[in-house]
Protein backbone atom coordinates (compact mmCIF):
# COMPACT_ATOMS: atom_id res chain seq x y z
CA UNK A 1 0.00 0.00 0.00
CA UNK A 2 1.36 3.61 -0.82
CA UNK A 3 1.89 6.06 1.36
CA UNK A 4 0.93 9.43 0.24
CA UNK A 5 -0.32 12.84 1.42
CA UNK A 6 0.82 16.17 1.73
CA UNK A 7 3.84 18.05 2.78
CA UNK A 8 1.46 20.05 5.07
CA UNK A 9 0.21 17.46 6.63
CA UNK A 10 3.31 15.32 7.20
CA UNK A 11 7.09 17.39 6.64
CA UNK A 12 9.26 15.88 4.29
CA UNK A 13 11.85 15.18 7.62
CA UNK A 14 9.21 12.97 8.77
CA UNK A 15 8.53 10.80 5.25
CA UNK A 16 12.05 10.32 5.09
CA UNK A 17 13.04 9.66 8.50
CA UNK A 18 9.60 6.52 8.30
CA UNK A 19 11.37 5.07 5.20
CA UNK A 20 14.51 4.79 6.85
CA UNK A 21 13.69 3.29 9.64
CA UNK A 22 11.37 0.82 8.17
CA UNK A 23 14.29 0.24 5.72
CA UNK A 24 11.54 0.81 2.67
CA UNK A 25 12.61 0.09 -0.87
CA UNK A 26 10.86 2.05 -3.55
CA UNK A 27 10.09 5.45 -5.07
CA UNK A 28 9.17 8.86 -3.58
CA UNK A 29 7.36 11.60 -5.73
CA UNK A 30 7.40 14.32 -4.52
CA UNK A 31 5.37 17.44 -6.18
CA UNK A 32 5.55 21.16 -5.75
CA UNK A 33 4.25 24.04 -7.86
CA UNK A 34 7.20 24.28 -9.28
CA UNK A 35 9.09 20.82 -9.80
CA UNK A 36 8.13 16.85 -9.20
CA UNK A 37 10.98 15.62 -8.03
CA UNK A 38 11.16 11.46 -7.93
CA UNK A 39 13.72 9.82 -5.14
CA UNK A 40 15.04 6.23 -5.17
CA UNK A 41 15.37 4.26 -2.22
CA UNK A 42 16.87 0.89 -1.28
CA UNK A 43 16.38 -0.71 2.42
CA UNK A 44 15.94 2.96 3.63
CA UNK A 45 18.88 4.65 1.60
CA UNK A 46 18.63 6.91 -1.04
CA UNK A 47 20.62 6.16 -4.01
CA UNK A 48 18.74 8.00 -6.55
CA UNK A 49 17.24 11.54 -7.25
CA UNK A 50 15.49 12.64 -10.40
CA UNK A 51 13.92 16.17 -11.19
CA UNK A 52 12.01 17.11 -14.27
CA UNK A 53 11.99 20.97 -13.96
CA UNK A 54 16.13 20.57 -13.85
CA UNK A 55 16.36 17.77 -15.90
CA UNK A 56 19.22 19.06 -17.82
CA UNK A 57 21.02 20.84 -15.23
CA UNK A 58 21.21 17.79 -12.85
CA UNK A 59 22.01 15.08 -15.81
CA UNK A 60 24.88 13.24 -15.26
CA UNK A 61 26.83 14.28 -18.76
CA UNK A 62 26.14 17.52 -18.43
CA UNK A 63 27.10 17.59 -14.85
CA UNK A 64 30.45 16.15 -15.44
CA UNK A 65 30.83 18.79 -18.16
CA UNK A 66 29.81 21.42 -16.23
CA UNK A 67 32.73 20.32 -13.52
CA UNK A 68 35.24 19.82 -16.73
CA UNK A 69 35.17 16.17 -16.07
CA UNK A 70 34.00 15.36 -19.36
CA UNK A 71 34.57 16.98 -22.80
CA UNK A 72 31.23 17.97 -24.46
CA UNK A 73 32.79 15.59 -27.78
CA UNK A 74 33.16 13.00 -25.11
CA UNK A 75 29.43 13.23 -24.09
CA UNK A 76 27.80 14.10 -27.33
CA UNK A 77 30.07 10.62 -28.69
CA UNK A 78 28.78 8.77 -25.48
CA UNK A 79 24.88 9.85 -25.94
CA UNK A 80 25.35 8.75 -29.53
CA UNK A 81 26.13 4.92 -28.29
CA UNK A 82 23.63 5.15 -25.59
CA UNK A 83 21.04 5.55 -28.21
CA UNK A 84 22.59 2.64 -30.09
CA UNK A 85 23.53 0.19 -27.23
CA UNK A 86 20.98 1.28 -24.30
CA UNK A 87 23.31 0.70 -21.98
CA UNK A 88 24.00 2.86 -18.91
CA UNK A 89 25.60 6.05 -19.42
CA UNK A 90 28.26 5.09 -16.78
CA UNK A 91 28.93 2.20 -18.16
CA UNK A 92 30.16 3.79 -21.31
CA UNK A 93 31.63 6.59 -20.13
CA UNK A 94 34.13 4.47 -18.52
CA UNK A 95 34.31 1.75 -20.89
CA UNK A 96 35.71 4.52 -23.55
CA UNK A 97 37.88 6.06 -21.33
CA UNK A 98 35.91 9.45 -21.31
CA UNK A 99 36.43 9.80 -17.26
CA UNK A 100 37.85 7.78 -14.42
CA UNK A 101 35.72 5.71 -11.84
CA UNK A 102 36.28 8.40 -8.86
CA UNK A 103 34.85 11.43 -11.62
CA UNK A 104 31.97 9.09 -11.96
CA UNK A 105 30.93 8.46 -8.64
CA UNK A 106 31.32 12.20 -7.61
CA UNK A 107 29.08 13.08 -10.26
CA UNK A 108 26.24 10.35 -9.48
CA UNK A 109 27.01 11.51 -5.65
CA UNK A 110 26.56 15.19 -6.53
CA UNK A 111 23.73 14.61 -8.79
CA UNK A 112 21.48 12.92 -6.20
CA UNK A 113 22.44 15.40 -3.18
CA UNK A 114 22.03 18.72 -5.68
CA UNK A 115 18.25 17.32 -6.10
CA UNK A 116 17.74 16.24 -2.65
CA UNK A 117 18.95 19.34 -0.99
CA UNK A 118 16.81 21.66 -2.82
CA UNK A 119 13.76 19.41 -1.50
CA UNK A 120 13.91 21.22 2.33
CA UNK A 121 13.54 24.80 0.89
CA UNK A 122 9.88 23.12 -0.32
CA UNK A 123 7.03 24.78 1.83
CA UNK A 124 4.06 22.96 -0.30
CA UNK A 125 3.71 20.26 -2.58
CA UNK A 126 2.29 16.35 -2.59
CA UNK A 127 3.95 12.94 -1.82
CA UNK A 128 3.27 9.49 -2.79
CA UNK A 129 6.02 6.74 -1.72
CA UNK A 130 5.22 3.24 -3.46
CA UNK A 131 6.86 0.27 -2.21
CA UNK A 132 8.92 -1.94 -5.07
CA UNK A 133 10.70 -5.29 -4.96
CA UNK A 134 14.10 -3.81 -6.14
CA UNK A 135 15.58 -0.29 -7.54
CA UNK A 136 17.18 -0.06 -10.45
CA UNK A 137 20.51 2.31 -10.01
CA UNK A 138 24.26 2.05 -10.85
CA UNK A 139 25.13 -0.44 -7.76
CA UNK A 140 28.57 -0.47 -8.61
CA UNK A 141 29.13 3.76 -8.44
CA UNK A 142 26.74 5.13 -6.36
CA UNK A 143 27.44 5.11 -2.72
CA UNK A 144 23.85 5.09 -0.77
CA UNK A 145 23.44 8.24 0.97
CA UNK A 146 22.06 7.79 4.86
CA UNK A 147 18.70 9.41 5.42
CA UNK A 148 19.85 10.79 8.98
CA UNK A 149 23.09 12.72 7.26
CA UNK A 150 20.67 13.91 4.91
CA UNK A 151 18.23 15.03 7.39
CA UNK A 152 21.13 16.75 9.78
CA UNK A 153 22.74 18.66 6.76
CA UNK A 154 19.18 19.61 5.99
CA UNK A 155 18.52 20.79 9.37
CA UNK A 156 21.98 22.93 8.88
CA UNK A 157 21.00 24.37 5.61
CA UNK A 158 17.45 25.61 6.48
CA UNK A 159 19.00 27.52 10.15
CA UNK A 160 21.88 28.90 7.85
CA UNK A 161 19.72 29.75 4.65
CA UNK A 162 18.84 33.12 5.93
CA UNK A 163 22.32 34.46 6.98
CA UNK A 164 23.81 33.56 4.15
CA UNK A 165 21.16 34.56 1.54
CA UNK A 166 22.08 38.39 3.25
CA UNK A 167 25.63 37.90 1.75
CA UNK A 168 25.06 36.04 -1.39
CA UNK A 169 22.35 37.61 -2.28
CA UNK A 170 21.88 36.40 -6.13
CA UNK A 171 23.83 33.56 -7.97
CA UNK A 172 24.43 36.53 -10.67
CA UNK A 173 26.86 38.18 -7.71
CA UNK A 174 30.52 38.41 -8.96
CA UNK A 175 33.34 38.16 -6.90
CA UNK A 176 37.37 38.28 -6.89
CA UNK A 177 39.81 36.85 -5.02
CA UNK A 178 41.71 39.59 -2.00
CA UNK A 179 45.03 39.87 -2.35
CA UNK A 180 47.10 38.04 0.71
CA UNK A 181 50.26 37.25 2.11
CA UNK A 182 50.27 33.70 2.11
CA UNK A 183 49.43 30.36 0.09
CA UNK A 184 45.49 29.35 0.00
CA UNK A 185 45.43 25.76 0.31
CA UNK A 186 42.42 23.20 0.70
CA UNK A 187 42.72 21.31 3.80
CA UNK A 188 43.96 17.65 3.83
CA UNK A 189 40.70 16.73 6.17
CA UNK A 190 38.07 18.93 8.39
CA UNK A 191 40.51 19.17 11.34
CA UNK A 192 42.87 21.18 9.75
CA UNK A 193 40.73 24.16 8.42
CA UNK A 194 41.31 27.14 9.90
CA UNK A 195 38.74 28.76 12.05
CA UNK A 196 37.04 31.66 10.95
CA UNK A 197 37.63 34.75 12.90
CA UNK A 198 40.10 36.55 11.48
CA UNK A 199 39.88 38.33 8.53
CA UNK A 200 42.95 36.54 5.88
CA UNK A 201 44.36 39.65 5.09
CA UNK A 202 45.08 41.05 8.92
CA UNK A 203 48.25 42.00 9.99
CA UNK A 204 48.15 39.08 12.87
CA UNK A 205 47.88 36.81 10.35
CA UNK A 206 50.54 38.38 8.17
CA UNK A 207 53.04 37.23 11.07
CA UNK A 208 51.50 33.73 11.03
CA UNK A 209 53.53 31.21 9.19
CA UNK A 210 52.59 28.31 6.72
CA UNK A 211 49.79 28.61 4.21
CA UNK A 212 45.66 29.21 5.06
CA UNK A 213 43.82 26.11 4.65
CA UNK A 214 40.24 26.16 3.57
CA UNK A 215 37.51 23.24 3.53
CA UNK A 216 37.66 21.30 0.08
CA UNK A 217 33.97 23.52 -1.14
CA UNK A 218 35.98 26.50 -0.36
CA UNK A 219 38.86 25.98 -2.50
CA UNK A 220 36.41 24.20 -4.75
CA UNK A 221 34.97 27.79 -5.30
CA UNK A 222 37.98 29.85 -4.25
CA UNK A 223 40.30 28.51 -7.70
CA UNK A 224 37.36 29.19 -9.84
CA UNK A 225 36.62 33.33 -8.39
CA UNK A 226 38.43 35.91 -11.48
CA UNK A 227 36.35 38.95 -10.81
CA UNK A 228 34.37 37.78 -14.03
CA UNK A 229 32.09 33.97 -13.18
CA UNK A 230 28.90 34.81 -11.43
CA UNK A 231 28.21 32.91 -8.41
CA UNK A 232 25.57 30.83 -10.09
CA UNK A 233 28.47 29.90 -12.75
CA UNK A 234 31.12 28.91 -10.49
CA UNK A 235 28.99 26.58 -8.63
CA UNK A 236 27.91 24.96 -11.52
CA UNK A 237 31.15 24.26 -12.52
CA UNK A 238 31.45 22.07 -9.08
CA UNK A 239 29.90 19.27 -7.36
CA UNK A 240 28.31 21.61 -5.11
CA UNK A 241 25.08 21.83 -4.10
CA UNK A 242 23.31 25.51 -4.51
CA UNK A 243 24.36 25.55 -0.50
CA UNK A 244 27.07 24.26 0.01
CA UNK A 245 28.62 26.28 -3.13
CA UNK A 246 26.85 29.87 -1.64
CA UNK A 247 28.25 28.68 1.85
CA UNK A 248 31.50 28.15 0.31
CA UNK A 249 31.29 31.86 -0.90
CA UNK A 250 30.13 33.22 2.41
CA UNK A 251 32.84 31.65 4.35
CA UNK A 252 35.66 32.84 1.84
CA UNK A 253 34.25 36.30 2.62
CA UNK A 254 34.36 35.62 6.20
CA UNK A 255 37.85 35.09 5.62
CA UNK A 256 39.22 38.20 3.60
CA UNK A 257 40.15 35.95 0.92
CA UNK A 258 37.34 36.96 -1.71
CA UNK A 259 35.28 40.30 -2.10
CA UNK A 260 32.24 41.38 -3.90
CA UNK A 261 33.65 43.03 -7.55
CA UNK A 262 31.40 45.62 -8.71
CA UNK A 263 30.54 46.09 -12.67
CA UNK A 264 29.72 48.27 -15.08
CA UNK A 265 27.05 47.73 -17.86
CA UNK A 266 29.90 46.45 -20.63
CA UNK A 267 28.82 43.45 -21.74
CA UNK A 268 31.43 40.46 -23.08
CA UNK A 269 31.59 37.95 -25.76
CA UNK A 270 28.92 35.72 -23.83
CA UNK A 271 26.73 38.42 -22.92
CA UNK A 272 27.11 38.96 -19.78
CA UNK A 273 28.03 42.35 -17.96
CA UNK A 274 31.37 41.94 -16.41
CA UNK A 275 33.60 44.61 -16.23
CA UNK A 276 34.96 45.41 -13.18
CA UNK A 277 35.19 48.95 -11.28
CA UNK A 278 38.63 49.81 -10.84
CA UNK A 279 39.47 50.18 -7.59
CA UNK A 280 40.44 53.96 -6.33
CA UNK A 281 43.89 53.56 -4.05
CA UNK A 282 44.56 56.48 -2.21
CA UNK A 283 47.36 58.64 -3.33
CA UNK A 284 50.69 58.77 -1.36
CA UNK A 285 50.88 62.28 0.17
CA UNK A 286 47.56 61.80 1.96
CA UNK A 287 48.77 58.88 4.48
CA UNK A 288 50.33 61.88 6.08
CA UNK A 289 47.45 64.24 6.38
CA UNK A 290 45.54 61.03 7.18
CA UNK A 291 48.09 60.40 10.16
CA UNK A 292 47.79 63.42 11.79
CA UNK A 293 43.78 63.51 11.98
CA UNK A 294 44.21 60.02 13.30
CA UNK A 295 46.62 61.23 16.34
CA UNK A 296 44.00 63.97 17.04
CA UNK A 297 41.01 61.56 16.69
CA UNK A 298 42.97 59.02 19.14
CA UNK A 299 43.45 61.92 21.61
CA UNK A 300 39.69 63.47 21.87
CA UNK A 301 38.51 59.17 21.82
CA UNK A 302 40.57 58.64 24.70
CA UNK A 303 38.82 61.49 27.11
CA UNK A 304 35.58 59.87 25.92
CA UNK A 305 36.11 56.26 25.32
CA UNK A 306 33.98 55.61 28.06
CA UNK A 307 31.07 57.05 27.59
CA UNK A 308 30.60 54.84 24.37
CA UNK A 309 28.07 51.80 24.73
CA UNK A 310 29.48 50.16 21.61
CA UNK A 311 33.04 50.18 23.07
CA UNK A 312 34.47 46.84 23.80
CA UNK A 313 37.74 48.31 24.85
CA UNK A 314 37.15 50.83 27.57
CA UNK A 315 39.35 51.00 30.65
CA UNK A 316 38.19 49.27 33.35
CA UNK A 317 36.94 46.87 30.71
CA UNK A 318 33.01 46.20 29.69
CA UNK A 319 31.49 43.92 27.84
CA UNK A 320 29.73 45.07 24.31
CA UNK A 321 26.08 43.93 24.75
CA UNK A 322 26.04 43.10 20.68
CA UNK A 323 28.68 40.97 20.93
CA UNK A 324 27.33 39.02 24.06
CA UNK A 325 23.72 38.39 21.91
CA UNK A 326 25.74 37.07 18.95
CA UNK A 327 27.47 34.40 20.95
CA UNK A 328 24.65 33.74 22.93
CA UNK A 329 22.53 33.25 19.83
CA UNK A 330 25.79 31.38 18.27
CA UNK A 331 25.58 28.85 21.05
CA UNK A 332 22.01 28.47 21.40
CA UNK A 333 22.17 27.25 17.60
CA UNK A 334 24.83 24.97 18.29
CA UNK A 335 22.49 23.38 21.19
CA UNK A 336 20.07 22.86 18.06
CA UNK A 337 22.16 21.07 16.51
CA UNK A 338 23.74 18.81 19.35
CA UNK A 339 20.36 17.81 19.84
CA UNK A 340 19.24 16.84 16.11
CA UNK A 341 22.50 15.15 16.45
CA UNK A 342 21.68 13.15 19.59
CA UNK A 343 18.13 12.17 17.96
CA UNK A 344 19.57 11.19 14.46
CA UNK A 345 22.43 9.09 16.97
CA UNK A 346 19.51 7.38 18.90
CA UNK A 347 17.27 6.19 15.32
CA UNK A 348 20.51 4.52 14.09
CA UNK A 349 22.11 2.80 17.34
CA UNK A 350 18.89 2.05 19.09
CA UNK A 351 20.58 3.61 21.74
CA UNK A 352 21.60 7.11 23.24
CA UNK A 353 25.57 8.47 22.85
CA UNK A 354 27.69 7.97 25.76
CA UNK A 355 28.65 11.76 25.55
CA UNK A 356 28.80 13.94 22.66
CA UNK A 357 32.62 12.80 21.95
CA UNK A 358 30.42 9.69 20.52
CA UNK A 359 28.88 12.19 18.41
CA UNK A 360 31.70 13.24 17.07
CA UNK A 361 32.88 9.44 16.39
CA UNK A 362 29.74 8.77 14.60
CA UNK A 363 30.79 11.82 12.16
CA UNK A 364 27.36 13.50 12.44
CA UNK A 365 29.03 16.57 13.63
CA UNK A 366 32.55 18.54 13.73
CA UNK A 367 34.86 18.41 16.82
CA UNK A 368 33.96 22.21 17.50
CA UNK A 369 30.29 21.97 16.91
CA UNK A 370 29.89 20.24 20.43
CA UNK A 371 31.60 23.02 21.99
CA UNK A 372 30.55 26.36 23.21
CA UNK A 373 31.53 30.09 21.63
CA UNK A 374 33.92 29.99 24.53
CA UNK A 375 35.28 26.76 23.61
CA UNK A 376 33.98 25.39 26.68
CA UNK A 377 31.60 21.19 26.58
CA UNK A 378 27.75 21.29 26.56
CA UNK A 379 26.54 19.88 29.70
CA UNK A 380 25.13 16.33 28.94
CA UNK A 381 22.03 14.94 31.13
CA UNK A 382 20.52 11.23 30.21
CA UNK A 383 17.60 10.57 32.29
CA UNK A 384 17.03 6.99 31.01
CA UNK A 385 13.61 6.07 32.87
CA UNK A 386 11.57 9.16 31.28
CA UNK A 387 13.30 9.18 27.69
CA UNK A 388 14.96 12.35 28.10
CA UNK A 389 17.88 14.16 27.77
CA UNK A 390 19.20 17.55 29.23
CA UNK A 391 21.70 19.98 27.37
CA UNK A 392 22.67 22.64 29.57
CA UNK A 393 25.01 25.78 28.03
CA UNK A 394 26.90 28.60 29.96
CA UNK A 395 27.46 32.01 29.89
CA UNK A 396 30.70 34.10 29.39
CA UNK A 397 32.27 33.59 32.88
CA UNK A 398 30.89 29.94 32.92
CA UNK A 399 27.62 29.86 35.15
CA UNK A 400 24.90 28.27 33.98
CA UNK A 401 22.24 30.14 31.33
CA UNK A 402 19.17 29.13 31.80
CA UNK A 403 17.84 30.35 28.04
CA UNK A 404 20.63 27.64 27.11
CA UNK A 405 18.84 24.43 28.97
CA UNK A 406 17.13 22.25 26.49
CA UNK A 407 14.79 19.43 27.88
CA UNK A 408 14.25 16.71 25.35
CA UNK A 409 12.57 13.78 24.49
CA UNK A 410 14.66 11.30 21.92
CA UNK A 411 13.02 10.32 18.62
CA UNK A 412 10.79 7.32 18.77
CA UNK A 413 12.01 7.41 22.85
CA UNK A 414 9.42 6.51 25.82
CA UNK A 415 9.26 5.88 29.32
CA UNK A 416 10.08 2.56 29.65
CA UNK A 417 12.17 1.60 26.46
CA UNK A 418 14.84 -1.05 27.27
CA UNK A 419 16.81 0.89 25.17
CA UNK A 420 17.75 3.54 27.44
CA UNK A 421 20.43 2.66 29.51
CA UNK A 422 20.87 3.89 32.94
CA UNK A 423 18.68 2.01 36.01
CA UNK A 424 15.41 3.57 36.98
CA UNK A 425 15.08 7.36 38.77
CA UNK A 426 18.83 6.99 37.58
CA UNK A 427 20.57 10.15 36.43
CA UNK A 428 24.05 10.05 34.14
CA UNK A 429 26.12 13.26 34.20
CA UNK A 430 28.20 13.48 31.61
CA UNK A 431 30.99 16.61 32.27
Amino acid sequence: MALEGTLHDFALADILQLIALQKKTGLLTLRGPADTVILGFDGGLLVSAESQARRIDTRLGTLLVKTRSLSPESLAKALEIQGQTLQRLGFILLKNGFCDADQLQAGLDAQVRKIAYGLFRWTDGDYVFDPQEKIDYDREYVHPIQVESLLMEGARMIDEWPIIQKVVRSPELVFQRVPVGQRVEPAEDRDDVEEIGEPAGSRARERRDGPIRVSRAEWAVYELVDGRRTVGDIVDRTFLSEFEGSKAFFDLLSRGLVEEARRTGVVDERGVSSVEVPIVRPSRLVPAVLAAVLVALLGAASLIQHRNALNAFTVPGRRVAAVAGFQKALSLSRLRRLSEAIDAYYLTQGRFPDSPEAIVEAGLLGPAEILDPWGRAYRYILQGETGKYYLVGFGPEGKTDTDLFFAHAAVGGGAGSESYSGSKKEIILIQ
